[in-house]
């Protein structure tokens, strides 16, 4: 089976003023002698896929990723923070109309999104995707990770209940393998016995499978937990994910820099 994938990145607004109309300035700030966004785009070309485009939402950041090479895409900020009945998380409704603007013709088969927050992400991680797409079942693949005593009282993490399938092996990464979803929520109670795991919001979609869950209106879980992957799951998608070790570092603040220039030091 061949595939296609194209890997979108959207630049995101910082809330600065707690409004979330803030300039989107800490993307541009130095790790390592290049920009956040900058090496949040070279780890991923680094993964050697597919195709990668920046969805960009200022001048400032786009001139920087044109410097690098990269393709960018431009979406009017105006437009994404108009209010609607309900607002998801990982943004999957911009992913679509993002990808349907550029890639009219479904030349790509196969849609991850990957933020731009993680100028260290390990570019393997994003090949391992790959390997949970390898069904022709499968609709969206995403990542999980095992739980620390600190991520089980915290809501803002997102916990899963797996099914594994010891056979199938994720060769990019040691000691991984992959499974199917069973649930998600927020509150491990609620997913019966476990062990339980953290998800990573990193997915690949397949094309058709993405335009029919954006079609898709959400769920009652869906807006109760705000958690967007319990739509396809009630919407009986098969949604797959490989173990990796720990969840990526994520830049949320101008301190988490820092962790990111040392995490880059000593190499991927």
């Amino acid at each position: 089976m061949i595939l296609n994938p194209l890997i979108i990145i959207p630049s995101q607004l910082n809330e600065k003023d707690g409004t979330n109309n803030g300039k989107p300035l800490r993307q541009l700030r130095d790790v390592n002698g290049a920009s956040m966004v900058v090496q949040s785009y070279r780890r991923v070309k680094e993964s050697k896929i597919g195709s990668v485009i920046v969805d960009c939402l200022g001048d400032e950041i786009a001139e920087e990723l044109g410097r690098e090479g990269a393709y960018t895409v431009r979406t009017d900020p105006e437009e994404l923070l108009k209010n609607h009945n309900y607002r998801t998380e990982s943004g999957a409704e911009r992913l679509a109309a993002t990808v349907n603007r550029f890639d009219r013709f479904y030349t790509h088969d196969i849609v991850i999104n990957v933020h731009e927050d993680m100028p260290a992400l390990e570019p393997k991680y994003i090949r391992a995707l790959m390997y949970a797409l390898a069904s022709d079942d499968v609709g969206i693949a995403t990542m999980v990770c095992p739980l620390t005593n600190k991520d089980l009282d915290d809501r803002s993490i997102v916990k899963t209940r797996v099914s594994w399938n010891e056979q199938r092996r994720v060769y990019v990464l040691k000691g991984s393998k992959v499974g199917t979803v069973d649930d998600f929520s927020r509150e491990p109670d609620r997913l019966g016995a476990g062990p339980h795991y953290r998800h990573i919001p990193i997915y690949a979609y397949r094309r058709a499978q993405l335009d029919r869950f954006v079609d898709s209106p959400p769920s009652e879980r869906e807006l109760e937990e705000k958690i967007e992957a319990l739509r396809a799951l009630e919407k009986g998608f098969r949604i797959d994910v490989c173990l990796v070790d720990a969840a990526p570092f994520k830049v949320t603040r101008d301190q988490d820099l820092e962790t990111a220039r040392e995490l880059l030091d000593t190499g991927l």
